[in-house]
């Protein structure tokens, strides 16, 4: 009985000691720093978009084409950008690439279908460019479409930057795909 008042005694005094005080004067980044988590609570990371996106299109045109696009968000596949916020606060932007599947038939026979996304356009352009871009559109070209082929255009832009490659991807009736890299923004003064 007496070694377990005098084991009880010593826990209620250690218990007391251990109440900080050590740390009364420092700021809560100096407690972090000490023990090493400062980084880990210095960030903020953010997704974008944060939630799943997806877009659907089917669409068809007086020509007998009929254009199916599923434009959808890749939750693995993202461009990282830091940016040096205030107050020591290290903002981390998680860019979520995009992809598209096209389906295509005319007069109801299959036609083509494809997957579009960076690895489609590799060819046009320096690695560093596709390491960094993401997928900002994908959409049907009426304008330049015709009784023979449908064009359908995609735009590529680094994040915080103005730095664009856009593209055209005509299909013809026999699925034959051609793709060519257009300027479609103008620069007005």
């Amino acid at each position: 009985m007496r070694y377990l008042s005098i084991l009880y005694f010593a826990l209620i005094i250690t218990l007391i000691s251990c109440d900080g005080r050590d740390r009364i004067h420092k700021t809560s980044a100096e407690v972090l720093k000490e023990n090493k988590l400062f980084d880990s609570f210095s960030e903020e990371i953010k997704y974008i978009p944060e939630q799943r996106t997806e877009v659907l299109t089917d669409t068809i045109l007086s020509s007998g084409f009929q254009v199916k696009i599923q434009y959808y968000v890749l939750d693995d596949d993202y461009s990282t950008k830091r940016i040096k916020a205030s107050n020591e606060i290290n903002k981390i932007l998680y860019f979520k690439n995009f992809e598209a599947q096209f389906h295509i038939s005319k007069n109801n026979k299959f036609v083509a279908q494809n997957v579009i996304n960076k690895e489609f356009f590799k060819k046009h352009g320096a690695s560093a460019f596709w390491e960094q871009a993401i997928m900002q559109f994908v959409w049907i070209d009426y304008e330049n479409s015709n009784e023979n082929f449908i064009v359908i255009n995609t735009s590529f832009n680094i994040p915080g930057t103005n730095v664009y490659k856009d593209f055209s991807i005509s299909i013809d009736a026999f699925g034959t795909l051609k793709t060519k890299q257009i300027n479609l923004i103008e620069n007005v003064l």
